[in-house]
This record gives C-alpha cells, structure tokens and sequence, in this order.
C-alpha cells in the first residue's frame, strides 16, 4: 500500500511538474510584449584610479545646487572588449532626487557610452549603477543550501515551487498585464496555478495538501471579493505613486487600468500568508488524525479553529509589518511634511498600504474557518 501510494506521488510530482512547465511556456509565448529598447548596452567594469573630481554651483533659477563630476579610469571585465581600460565619468546632482555613492578604487561597476552633459553630440563612458549580481547570487545561493540542510527533500521542493512561482509572475502574468490582457483573471489564474503546483511539488497529493488548497482558495476568494468592494467603497483611482503615472503614460491609447492593479497587488500580497495558514492548519489536523482514535467532526473542528485563533495574531503582525517594512521611507516622509494627521491618513498612498493589511488579514481569518470545516470534514469521514 505504502509503495503504491509513493508509485503515486512521484506520478502527481512529475504531472505537476510538466504542467507547469507547459503553463510557463504556453503563457510565454501567448504574452510576448515588445519592449521599449533604450538603445543603451552596459557593460561590467572594474574603478582602478581616480584621476579628477570637479564641483561647481550651478543656479537652477529657484535655488543653487552643487554639481560634482568625477572622471576615473575603468577596465571593462567583458571578454574581447577593446580597448579593456577607458575613462569613465560619474555625475552627481543634487537636482537629482537619487544620486549613487561616489564610485573609489575597486568598485565593481556598470557603465555604458552616454551623451556628454557638456556636449549631447559626443558620448562618453558613464557610471549607470554599482554592480551587485555576484553579491545577490551569493545570497540566494546561501538560501538555498541553509534551506536543503534543514529541510532536506522538503527544501529541494520549496526551492523549485520557489522558481515556478517567479517564472510564473515574471513570464506569463506581468507579460500578460502588458499584452493588455485583463487584468482580474489573469491574477486570478496566476494566483490559482501558484496554490495547486506549490502545494503538490512541496507536499504531493495528501489529505493535508487538499486541505490547504481549498482553504488557500476560499481565503483568496474572500480578500479579492473585500477588496473590490472596499476599494469602490474608499474612491481610490489607484494613482499611488509616481509609478502609477508612467504606467498610464506607457500606452495613452489603452491605459492600464490602475484599479486593477492595486486589486492584484493586495490579492496576489495576501496570498503567501494565506497559504501559510491554511498549510499549517491543514498539516496540523493530519498529523491529530494519525494520533488519535476518535475521529470525531467536531473534535477535529474545534482544533482546527484553536491552532487557526493561535496562528492569526502571529500572522496578522507578519504581514502588516511587512508592509510597513517595504514602505517604512515613504511613511517616514509622509509623517514629516503631513503636519495634519487626519489628511494623512486619508492619502491614497497610505490608505492602500492599509488596505494591503487589512485585507490580507481579513483573507487570512476567513481562510481559518473554511480550512478548519473543510479538514474536519475530511479527516473524520476518510
């Protein structure tokens, strides 16, 4: 019995694998989106010297700021790259709202030819970002080894639902949102394929697995139905941020509708965190199913809903501390030059951050229930 239900997993696992593979592909090639080409290559180098740093003031009209150039020599990493050590420049502006830290001796760069400042006709080598891939890599490399050492087989199947996920996202829904395709379905589409292929490729086909995935289903459900409604509700326009308006200056013709983008930004957010505790509660209730005679619906209800009440504070802070986390500068700023509280607290800016967290946590306390009825269910009847 025990080797025909292994037989069967490894057939779910190699499904499961091979349709998202062809999910990935197929979505691909659906979306190809031609991007705007900056006709700007960059290329990897290395700073070996610094030969001149010139400031000034300039007068911009409503105030003078300073304007620093630095010119260094860089050897370019690429191969057969002629000639392999160039001079290079780096501006900085304070007119500029970012400017990059000066570049030293031994920084790894990015540079690319670039219209002069003094002269637009002529291009000169200039500093465009630090170079930060081998840092990254090692990283998420380290990640991964820390994730197979403590989870062994577990953790070679989180690292490749890991994958599949952002294939998925990078690939198939971002590419379709370009293609102008709509935008509801899409996230609903991209958010059902990441439940089913993450919850089969970590766990398989189990009780507990089919479990999490109805639970992770009706808590999406619920928090893209709340946030809908609550969106109309708040007269939001989705013009966040300054990055909302380059998305409608893209395509003037056919904007991308803002509203459903921040609709897919707090369902697809709330997603990982509703996954979590529906696995949790799932996973919970199988292992008291194993361990107990009497399996009994309403037993395996109340438990559900213990270790569901015991988990929604923890998560409920996870995920607003995340969102204030990834937004702590914006809301840092904000309270500075918003002397007004109640004004503040209405932005838009600030009010979706809000959403985003409640919503999630909403999406998250309604999963608990419908996990908890589902698995008892399952647990006391099979």
């Amino acid at each position: 019995m025990e080797k025909l239900k292994s037989h069967k997993n490894i057939i779910i696992y190699i499904l499961t694998l091979a349709f998202s593979v062809l999910f990935i592909t197929i979505g691909y090639r659906s979306n190809k989106v031609e991007l705007i080409d900056s006709g700007v290559k960059s290329y990897r180098a290395k700073v070996i010297a610094i030969d001149e740093v010139n400031e000034k003031s300039m007068d911009y009209g409503y105030d003078t700021m300073s304007f620093k150039t630095i010119r260094f020599i860089a050897q370019i990493k690429s191969d057969n790259f002629e000639p392999d050590k160039i001079e290079a420049f780096q501006f900085i502006d304070e007119a500029i709202e970012i400017n990059p830290k000066e570049v030293e001796i031994g920084d790894d760069i990015l540079i690319a030819q670039m219209g002069s400042r003094t002269n637009f006709e002529e291009t000169v080598w200039t500093f465009i970002e630090y170079y930060r891939t081998d840092s990254l890599i090692l990283l998420l490399g380290i990640f991964f080894i820390l994730l197979i050492l403590f989870c062994r087989r577990k953790g070679i199947n989180t690292i490749i639902s890991l994958i599949i996920t952002c294939l998925s996202i990078f690939m198939v829904f971002i590419p379709s949102i370009l293609n102008g395709k709509n935008i509801y379905a899409s996230s609903l589409i991209i958010c059902v394929f990441i439940i089913f292929s993450s919850l089969l490729i970590i766990n398989g086909i189990q009780k507990k697995t089919l479990c999490a995935i109805v639970g992770n289903l009706g808590g999406l459900a619920a928090a893209g139905i709340l946030s809908y409604i609550i969106s109309s509700m708040l007269n939001l326009t989705g013009l966040i941020d300054q990055d909302s308006i380059f998305l409608l200056m893209m395509n003037p013709e056919k904007p991308i509708d803002l509203m459903a983008i921040l609709w897919s930004s707090i369902v697809i957010g709330s997603l990982g965190a509703v996954m979590d505790i529906s696995m949790s509660i799932a996973s919970a209730m199988n292992e008291l199913a194993e361990n107990i005679d009497n399996k009994d619906f309403r037993i395996f209800l109340k438990s559900g809903l213990n270790i569901g009440q015991d988990s929604i504070g923890t998560m409920t802070n996870t995920l607003i501390l995340a969102y204030i986390g990834s937004s702590l500068s914006v809301v840092l700023l904000m309270i500075v030059y918003h002397s007004d509280i109640l004004q503040l607290i209405n932005l838009e800016m600030i009010v979706f951050e809000i959403l985003q967290a409640i919503i999630g946590s909403m999406g998250i306390l309604l999963a608990i229930p419908i996990t908890s009825l589902f698995s008892a269910y399952i647990f006391s009847r099979y």
